[in-house]
């Protein structure tokens, strides 16, 4: 379940007429886009490694004048592509926190090892995500990503355990 790139941003609009854009950041650490002097550019299958001259950030979005280009015309070119960094260079996540791609897809089990079904979704609400799970019957369960009800998330077995509490199903 390991990807190659993670997604932290996407450019959606230019920025004045020195070739700026703004930058929709889809990470939950906006100040990493300071620390960055290159980045990669996604778009349509493929990636072009851009430098990066100055990044302000201004509320919750992120003003990034990207190196040779230097006009509004230039800057309308990469609108809708998306930053990505390497893997290697993602932001070190704290213990028993995990990025939302590696959560999706994963198959989910009761304690009693019953399928429930696979992530098709995760929800991010502020105080926990929640997991939307598609089980066999196309039915959606919302678990919430809470320690009393996930239990065991295993990247390796592609697997997450839960413990269907009251009320929860």
């Amino acid at each position: 379940m390991s990807q190659e790139f993670i997604i932290i941003g996407k450019v959606v609009s230019t920025q004045g007429n020195k070739g700026e854009v703004n930058v929709l950041p889809l990470t939950d650490s906006i100040n990493r886009f300071k620390k960055l002097d290159t980045v990669f550019l996604g778009n349509n299958h493929s990636k072009t490694i851009i430098d990066i001259e100055k990044i302000r950030i201004q509320k919750d979005m992120v003003v990034l004048k990207v190196k040779d280009i230097n006009n509004i015309e230039e800057a309308k070119t990469i609108v809708g592509s998306f930053l990505e960094v390497e893997r290697k260079n993602a932001v070190k996540l704290p213990k028993d926190t995990y990025f939302i791609f590696e959560i999706i897809g994963l198959e989910v089990y009761d304690e009693n090892n019953l399928f429930m079904g696979r992530i098709e979704n995760v929800i991010s609400t502020g105080s926990n995500d929640v997991y939307i799970v598609k089980g066999k019957n196309k039915k959606e369960l919302f678990i919430p990503a809470i320690r009393e009800v996930v239990k065991d998330i295993n990247l390796e077995k592609k697997r997450i355990t839960i413990n269907i509490v009251d009320g929860l199903i």
